[in-house]
Protein backbone atom coordinates (compact mmCIF):
# COMPACT_ATOMS: atom_id res chain seq x y z
CA UNK A 1 0.00 0.00 0.00
CA UNK A 2 1.41 3.51 -1.13
CA UNK A 3 1.98 5.97 1.49
CA UNK A 4 -1.11 8.58 1.05
CA UNK A 5 -2.10 12.04 3.43
CA UNK A 6 -4.99 11.38 6.08
CA UNK A 7 -6.42 13.73 7.63
CA UNK A 8 -7.23 12.74 11.32
CA UNK A 9 -10.68 14.43 12.11
CA UNK A 10 -11.40 13.90 16.22
CA UNK A 11 -14.26 15.49 17.49
CA UNK A 12 -14.13 16.26 21.23
CA UNK A 13 -16.57 18.08 23.53
CA UNK A 14 -16.31 21.17 25.76
CA UNK A 15 -14.11 21.69 28.69
CA UNK A 16 -10.70 20.15 27.24
CA UNK A 17 -9.42 23.16 25.56
CA UNK A 18 -9.61 22.11 22.14
CA UNK A 19 -11.66 23.23 19.09
CA UNK A 20 -14.87 20.85 18.53
CA UNK A 21 -13.11 19.24 16.03
CA UNK A 22 -9.29 18.66 15.77
CA UNK A 23 -7.23 18.28 12.73
CA UNK A 24 -4.67 15.73 12.65
CA UNK A 25 -2.78 15.76 9.60
CA UNK A 26 -1.22 12.12 9.05
CA UNK A 27 -1.03 8.98 6.67
CA UNK A 28 -2.26 5.97 5.80
CA UNK A 29 0.63 4.36 6.98
CA UNK A 30 0.91 5.88 10.64
CA UNK A 31 0.39 3.46 13.62
CA UNK A 32 -2.78 4.16 15.77
CA UNK A 33 -0.57 4.39 18.86
CA UNK A 34 1.14 7.58 17.32
CA UNK A 35 -2.19 9.14 16.87
CA UNK A 36 -3.40 8.74 20.80
CA UNK A 37 0.07 9.82 21.70
CA UNK A 38 -0.34 12.90 19.62
CA UNK A 39 -4.13 13.63 21.02
CA UNK A 40 -3.11 13.15 24.27
CA UNK A 41 -0.03 16.01 24.00
CA UNK A 42 -2.36 18.58 23.46
CA UNK A 43 -4.68 17.79 25.93
CA UNK A 44 -4.73 18.94 29.52
CA UNK A 45 -3.51 16.77 32.47
CA UNK A 46 -7.37 15.16 33.09
CA UNK A 47 -7.76 12.87 36.33
CA UNK A 48 -9.97 10.43 34.25
CA UNK A 49 -10.05 8.57 31.39
CA UNK A 50 -10.65 9.33 28.55
CA UNK A 51 -11.92 6.91 25.31
CA UNK A 52 -10.58 7.63 21.52
CA UNK A 53 -13.31 5.77 19.43
CA UNK A 54 -14.18 5.46 15.67
CA UNK A 55 -17.82 6.00 14.18
CA UNK A 56 -18.56 2.60 14.21
CA UNK A 57 -17.22 2.52 18.13
CA UNK A 58 -14.62 0.71 17.83
CA UNK A 59 -12.13 1.29 20.44
CA UNK A 60 -8.47 2.84 19.88
CA UNK A 61 -5.68 1.84 22.50
CA UNK A 62 -2.39 3.43 23.04
CA UNK A 63 -1.03 0.13 22.52
CA UNK A 64 -2.28 -0.90 19.02
CA UNK A 65 0.58 -0.80 16.36
CA UNK A 66 -2.43 -0.99 13.84
CA UNK A 67 -2.22 1.41 10.90
CA UNK A 68 -4.85 4.21 10.12
CA UNK A 69 -5.71 2.14 6.37
CA UNK A 70 -6.94 -0.54 8.59
CA UNK A 71 -10.02 1.94 9.51
CA UNK A 72 -10.80 3.21 6.21
CA UNK A 73 -13.43 1.71 4.43
CA UNK A 74 -12.07 2.61 0.61
CA UNK A 75 -8.71 2.61 0.26
CA UNK A 76 -9.12 6.06 -1.00
CA UNK A 77 -10.33 8.02 2.03
CA UNK A 78 -8.65 10.67 3.17
CA UNK A 79 -10.71 11.73 5.77
CA UNK A 80 -10.74 9.51 9.29
CA UNK A 81 -13.49 10.62 11.46
CA UNK A 82 -12.38 9.74 15.02
CA UNK A 83 -14.58 10.44 18.00
CA UNK A 84 -12.65 11.50 21.96
CA UNK A 85 -15.11 10.92 25.05
CA UNK A 86 -15.53 10.19 28.62
CA UNK A 87 -16.88 7.24 29.80
CA UNK A 88 -19.43 7.27 32.93
CA UNK A 89 -18.91 4.99 35.01
CA UNK A 90 -22.40 2.80 36.52
CA UNK A 91 -24.54 3.42 33.44
CA UNK A 92 -27.97 2.15 33.39
CA UNK A 93 -27.22 -1.03 35.38
CA UNK A 94 -31.04 -1.84 35.50
CA UNK A 95 -32.89 0.39 37.16
CA UNK A 96 -35.58 0.39 35.27
CA UNK A 97 -35.92 -3.10 35.59
CA UNK A 98 -35.44 -3.45 39.35
CA UNK A 99 -38.20 -0.99 39.67
CA UNK A 100 -40.64 -2.92 38.06
CA UNK A 101 -39.87 -6.24 39.90
CA UNK A 102 -40.56 -3.88 43.00
CA UNK A 103 -43.61 -2.80 41.92
CA UNK A 104 -44.67 -6.24 40.85
CA UNK A 105 -43.56 -7.79 44.25
CA UNK A 106 -46.14 -4.94 45.97
CA UNK A 107 -48.47 -5.82 44.27
CA UNK A 108 -48.70 -8.86 44.68
CA UNK A 109 -48.10 -8.43 48.25
CA UNK A 110 -51.00 -6.53 47.91
CA UNK A 111 -53.16 -8.63 46.23
CA UNK A 112 -52.05 -11.52 48.73
CA UNK A 113 -53.07 -9.13 51.69
CA UNK A 114 -56.44 -8.52 50.22
CA UNK A 115 -57.17 -11.94 49.62
CA UNK A 116 -55.88 -12.90 53.15
CA UNK A 117 -58.40 -10.40 54.21
CA UNK A 118 -60.87 -11.59 52.47
CA UNK A 119 -61.01 -15.14 53.77
CA UNK A 120 -60.53 -14.28 57.16
CA UNK A 121 -63.00 -12.02 57.12
CA UNK A 122 -66.04 -14.97 56.85
CA UNK A 123 -64.64 -16.00 60.14
CA UNK A 124 -66.18 -15.40 63.44
CA UNK A 125 -65.29 -14.32 66.52
CA UNK A 126 -66.00 -16.10 70.00
CA UNK A 127 -69.15 -14.49 70.10
CA UNK A 128 -69.91 -15.66 66.87
CA UNK A 129 -69.45 -12.53 65.13
CA UNK A 130 -68.48 -12.34 61.43
CA UNK A 131 -65.06 -10.16 61.24
CA UNK A 132 -66.06 -8.53 58.33
CA UNK A 133 -68.96 -7.05 60.27
CA UNK A 134 -66.97 -6.20 63.32
CA UNK A 135 -64.67 -4.27 60.96
CA UNK A 136 -67.58 -2.58 59.34
CA UNK A 137 -68.48 -1.25 62.77
CA UNK A 138 -65.34 0.05 63.11
CA UNK A 139 -64.94 1.90 60.14
CA UNK A 140 -68.81 3.38 60.39
CA UNK A 141 -67.55 4.41 64.37
CA UNK A 142 -64.63 6.10 62.89
CA UNK A 143 -66.96 7.89 60.81
CA UNK A 144 -69.39 9.14 62.99
CA UNK A 145 -66.71 10.37 64.88
CA UNK A 146 -64.71 12.51 62.69
CA UNK A 147 -67.90 13.40 60.98
CA UNK A 148 -69.06 16.25 63.90
CA UNK A 149 -66.12 17.92 63.72
CA UNK A 150 -66.33 17.73 59.90
CA UNK A 151 -69.43 19.23 59.95
CA UNK A 152 -68.72 22.33 62.38
CA UNK A 153 -65.82 23.19 59.99
CA UNK A 154 -68.36 23.16 57.18
CA UNK A 155 -70.79 25.61 59.07
CA UNK A 156 -67.86 27.75 60.52
CA UNK A 157 -66.56 28.45 56.78
CA UNK A 158 -70.40 28.88 55.65
CA UNK A 159 -70.11 31.50 58.64
CA UNK A 160 -67.11 33.39 57.66
CA UNK A 161 -67.87 33.47 54.01
CA UNK A 162 -71.04 35.25 54.75
CA UNK A 163 -69.55 37.38 57.48
CA UNK A 164 -67.31 38.77 54.37
CA UNK A 165 -69.98 39.37 52.31
CA UNK A 166 -71.71 41.16 55.01
CA UNK A 167 -68.33 42.84 55.58
CA UNK A 168 -68.00 44.02 52.06
CA UNK A 169 -70.86 45.10 51.44
CA UNK A 170 -71.22 47.42 54.88
CA UNK A 171 -67.63 48.58 53.59
CA UNK A 172 -69.05 49.50 49.79
CA UNK A 173 -71.87 51.03 51.66
CA UNK A 174 -69.88 53.90 53.80
CA UNK A 175 -67.24 54.05 51.05
CA UNK A 176 -70.46 55.37 48.67
CA UNK A 177 -71.95 57.76 51.83
CA UNK A 178 -68.27 59.19 52.34
CA UNK A 179 -67.75 59.65 48.69
CA UNK A 180 -64.13 57.45 49.10
CA UNK A 181 -64.41 56.24 46.05
CA UNK A 182 -63.76 59.29 43.89
CA UNK A 183 -65.49 61.31 41.53
CA UNK A 184 -68.60 59.47 40.33
CA UNK A 185 -67.02 56.00 41.63
CA UNK A 186 -69.40 55.40 44.05
CA UNK A 187 -72.01 57.99 44.17
CA UNK A 188 -75.69 57.61 42.96
CA UNK A 189 -76.68 59.95 40.00
CA UNK A 190 -79.73 62.07 41.85
CA UNK A 191 -82.37 61.61 37.98
CA UNK A 192 -81.46 57.90 38.85
CA UNK A 193 -82.84 58.33 42.04
CA UNK A 194 -85.98 60.42 41.58
CA UNK A 195 -86.88 58.41 38.68
CA UNK A 196 -86.08 55.40 40.83
CA UNK A 197 -88.97 56.94 43.89
CA UNK A 198 -91.34 57.87 40.93
CA UNK A 199 -91.34 54.43 39.59
CA UNK A 200 -91.96 53.04 42.81
CA UNK A 201 -94.97 55.55 43.96
CA UNK A 202 -96.71 54.99 40.40
CA UNK A 203 -96.33 50.88 41.08
CA UNK A 204 -97.66 51.36 44.81
CA UNK A 205 -100.21 53.63 43.22
CA UNK A 206 -101.59 50.57 40.42
CA UNK A 207 -101.69 48.26 43.18
CA UNK A 208 -103.90 50.07 45.46
CA UNK A 209 -105.87 51.01 42.59
CA UNK A 210 -106.33 47.51 41.03
CA UNK A 211 -107.04 46.25 45.05
CA UNK A 212 -110.18 49.21 45.02
CA UNK A 213 -111.42 48.27 42.07
CA UNK A 214 -111.25 44.18 42.97
CA UNK A 215 -113.36 45.63 46.19
CA UNK A 216 -116.13 47.35 44.66
CA UNK A 217 -116.08 44.80 41.83
CA UNK A 218 -116.57 41.91 44.86
CA UNK A 219 -119.48 44.57 46.77
CA UNK A 220 -121.62 45.02 43.13
CA UNK A 221 -121.58 41.50 42.64
CA UNK A 222 -122.95 41.10 46.23
CA UNK A 223 -125.31 43.53 45.67
CA UNK A 224 -126.66 42.34 42.68
CA UNK A 225 -127.00 38.96 43.79
CA UNK A 226 -129.09 40.10 46.60
CA UNK A 227 -131.43 42.06 44.63
CA UNK A 228 -131.77 38.88 42.55
CA UNK A 229 -132.43 37.23 45.58
CA UNK A 230 -135.63 39.96 46.41
CA UNK A 231 -136.76 40.00 43.28
CA UNK A 232 -137.21 35.95 43.45
CA UNK A 233 -138.71 36.16 46.60
CA UNK A 234 -141.27 38.65 45.69
CA UNK A 235 -142.21 36.33 43.00
CA UNK A 236 -142.50 33.55 45.04
CA UNK A 237 -144.96 35.70 47.01
CA UNK A 238 -146.99 36.67 44.20
CA UNK A 239 -147.49 33.31 43.04
CA UNK A 240 -148.34 32.20 46.22
CA UNK A 241 -150.86 34.70 46.35
CA UNK A 242 -152.35 33.98 43.07
CA UNK A 243 -152.86 30.18 44.19
CA UNK A 244 -154.90 31.67 47.42
CA UNK A 245 -156.76 33.80 45.26
CA UNK A 246 -157.65 30.33 43.04
CA UNK A 247 -158.79 28.49 46.26
CA UNK A 248 -161.12 31.06 47.63
CA UNK A 249 -162.90 31.62 44.47
CA UNK A 250 -163.37 27.91 44.05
Amino acid sequence: MSDANLNVLITTFAGLGLPRTLSLPSHNTTRICDVVDTLYTRLPTLNHRLCLTTTTNRSLHADDNTPLSSLLSNDDDTLLSLRLSAPILGGKGGFGSQLRAAGGRMSSRKKRNQADERQNSSNRNLDGRRLRTIDAAKKLAEHLAKKPGMDAKEKEDRRKKWETVVEVANKREEEIKSGKLGAGGGRLDAEYVEGKEQAEDKTREAVMKAMREGMLQSERTGSESSVEDVEEESEGESSEDDDDDEDEWR
